[in-house]
């Protein structure tokens, strides 16, 4: 991936590094950062060097400045501006360093938006399909945890596809953008896609997670090409090993997505109802030319949660209980 610079300048020696430390170790940043904390270092660097981005405390600012080889300035306000810099961009300096991050970058999607900004390699991250045609199995806990489980190793990316997630109660979260925005991005320039996919992603116990839809009508409005286009250039990247998708059949062509998986893990119960849909999707893959799905799935049969009423910390209880264990076991027996 092509990086930028970007420069933090604020006489707060431990609030500019710990900001520096704190981007420069977000996955996924196409962004170099270096902090200066004295005005001379600041301005010799800007006399022979370009920096993209300069983040810049607004009692810092002076007219030296504006004469560098500076893409855009931001300032870094806790307060009044001078009414001379009144026209410049301004963000909260004392929010947290995940709302900073989000404002940054996507003044530099904006920035960048005629250019190009990665190099697309097809197949760099694994597409794991998380899909049962028989409902209620606890898919989405299964797939949260695996993600999780995964993310302790690798870097991982969770996106849900289904009709009525429920996000944002489950993870009790509001979010700033969405999985219909990143499909909107992404549709108006698809070269600003790595910066854009790090304006909505949120972390959960290190796995990245792009909120769902929270209308189903754009999941069903959305072609399936589409989808498969917006995931595999994803997958091209090159920030995720692991890319979990948790599908549904409100995807116009589910089959076509799976096929795009590198393996799908199938939810099951063992009561005779569940069996008898199983065997008859089984059944329809073989009849109809589609071995290829049929020869990725594996399947699972995910152990009840040892608390079925929720509180805030059940997900947390499910990675480190019975769920977790169980899947850390499918994960060792499965993984060649």
């Amino acid at each position: 991936m092509q990086t930028g610079t970007l420069a933090i300048y604020d006489l707060e020696k431990e609030y500019a590094n710990s900001l520096m430390e704190f981007i420069s170790d977000r996955q996924g940043i196409p962004l170099n950062t270096i902090a200066f904390t004295d005005r001379e270092p600041l301005l010799t660097y800007i006399e022979e060097n370009h920096i993209d981005i300069l983040l810049i405390s607004a009692s810092s600012m002076e007219k030296s400045i504006e004469m560098g080889d500076i893409g855009k300035i931001i300032l870094l306000s806790s307060g009044n501006i001078l009414p001379e810099y009144a026209g410049y961009t301004s963000i909260y300096k004392y929010q947290s360093g995940e709302n900073i991050i989000r404002e940054v970058l996507t003044y530099y999607a904006d920035m960048y938006q005629e250019q190009g900004m990665v190099t697309i390699t097809k197949g760099s991250a694994e597409i794991i399909g998380i899909y049962s045609p028989v409902g209620r199995l606890g898919q989405t806990t299964f797939a949260l945890i695996m993600g999780q489980v995964w993310a302790e190793e690798h870097s991982v990316l969770y996106i849900n596809m289904e009709e009525f997630s429920a996000f944002n109660k489950i993870l009790e979260q509001s979010y700033q953008g969405d999985l219909s925005d990143l499909m909107y991005y992404y549709k108006q320039n698809p070269a600003s896609l790595p910066i854009r996919l790090q304006t909505i992603v949120n972390n959960l116990h290190g796995m990245n997670y792009v909120s769902p839809l929270l209308y189903s009508e754009d999941l069903r409005n959305i072609s399936t090409e589409e989808w498969i286009d917006l995931i595999q250039s994803i997958a091209a990247i090159g920030t995720y090993e692991k890319i979990i998708l948790d599908l549904s059949n409100m995807v116009t062509n589910i089959f076509q997505i799976l096929n795009i998986c590198n393996v799908i893990y199938m939810p099951i119960h063992d009561d005779t109802i569940s069996f008898m849909k199983i065997a008859a999707y089984e059944e329809y893959l073989l009849q109809t030319d589609k071995e290829n799905i049929f020869n990725k799935i594996i399947k699972v049969k995910p152990p009840k949660p040892e608390r079925e009423t929720w509180e805030e910390d059940y997900l947390e209880m499910q990675l480190r209980g019975n769920m977790g264990d169980f899947v850390r076991k499918i994960i060792r027996e499965t993984v060649a």
